[in-house]
């Protein structure tokens, strides 16, 4: 029985076709996954860290998916190829690999993901 109430798990894939700007092809436990539509937020931070007295800046990067979308994902384990799209869905670019570095589940209808790699 899934701990997510059905409501969210048909909300999570009409809310990423909704909203998504990315198709995202996961690779959870060595198996390829069909490819899923995603939400990429990139935002900067500055005064992440103190570094020699200097202020850091950075740049985190989140994607966002169904959560039923990929069953078994596994933080510092698993990977994700992000493939940006247009307006009309149409990928715009040969996708980027990252690692996953971390997730958070809080059993509602999207997935947040938080990427590490050549960003």
């Amino acid at each position: 029985m899934s701990l997510r109430p059905a409501i969210f798990e048909e909300m999570g894939s009409q809310f990423a076709d909704a909203f998504g700007n990315c198709d995202c092809l996961f690779e959870v436990n060595g198996v390829a996954l069909i490819p899923v539509r995603g939400i990429l937020r990139r935002w900067r931070d500055v005064d992440q860290s103190e570094e020699s007295g200097q202020s850091a800046e950075g740049t985190t990067h989140s994607l966002s998916v169904a959560a039923v979308s990929v069953p078994g994902l596994v933080s510092q384990r698993d990977s994700v190829t992000i493939f940006m799209t247009d307006d009309a869905g149409v990928r715009i670019d040969a996708g980027t690999l990252y690692e996953i570095k971390n997730h958070a589940d809080d059993a509602r209808a999207m997935l947040r993901i938080y990427l590490s790699g050549d960003i």
